[in-house]
């Protein structure tokens, strides 16, 4: 089975995807959670704590 080439972006192409990857950087960040998944985690955390199966 012949070895496929791997696509390269040259040009515009390339110039344009540089500009969007440094802006979305700029963009990340961590999604807010609702009060009821905080709560969700924090009730397995303290079950998990209870029966000694967290892992740290």
């Amino acid at each position: 089975m012949p070895i496929r080439g791997i696509p390269v972006l040259e040009g515009e192409a390339a110039r344009r995807f540089i500009k969007e990857a440094k802006e979305n950087e700029k963009k990340r960040g961590t999604q807010p959670l609702s009060k009821e998944a905080i709560a969700s985690y924090k009730g397995i955390i303290e079950d998990a704590k209870k029966h000694g199966t967290l892992p740290f």
